[in-house]
């Protein structure tokens, strides 16, 4: 059976990278079966929001990894939507990228590693300006 190649090498970077993350994340599901209410609950303050009084761009990850956990997927978003995206598109682009790697006709060789990364970005720092405005200029709290 042929291979056949990505239309970048970063991909095969990624992929390698992703083998990791899936390990890190498997841990993390362990972890947060056994002790994950007093992880997500346990008291750990956010040193930014500590200090400066603003929400950091990860703020309310791990409650977001917490609740996902649990199934419940608004309050998951409401918390941080950067870990629902990340998850998500963690999974499409290892099934995609296995598929290219082991068949001929599945998956999409052309996988726009760059774009969904940006695309992250994009809604990690989107939240965190949108969350502090709220907060700042309307005494809002989303956590």
């Amino acid at each position: 059976m042929d291979k056949r190649e990505f239309d970048d090498d970063l991909t095969n970077i990624w992929f390698k990278i992703g083998i990791v993350f899936g390990a890190l994340l498997i841990l993390a599901v362990v972890l947060f079966i056994f002790f994950g209410e007093k992880i997500a609950f346990g008291g750990i303050e956010c040193g930014f929001y500590k200090f400066i009084h603003c929400y950091c761009p990860g703020c309310g990850g791990t409650r977001a990894f917490y609740h996902l956990m649990h199934g419940h997927l608004f309050t998951s978003f409401i918390m941080n939507p950067f870990v629902i995206y990340t998850i998500a598109d963690y999974i499409i682009f290892m099934i995609n990228t296995i598929l290219v790697k082991t068949t001929k006709k599945l998956g999409f060789a052309g996988f726009p590693v760059t774009g969904t990364i940006y695309a992250g970005l994009i809604i990690l720092f989107g939240q965190w300006i949108v969350r502090n405005i709220l907060l700042l200029g309307f005494h809002i709290t989303c956590l």
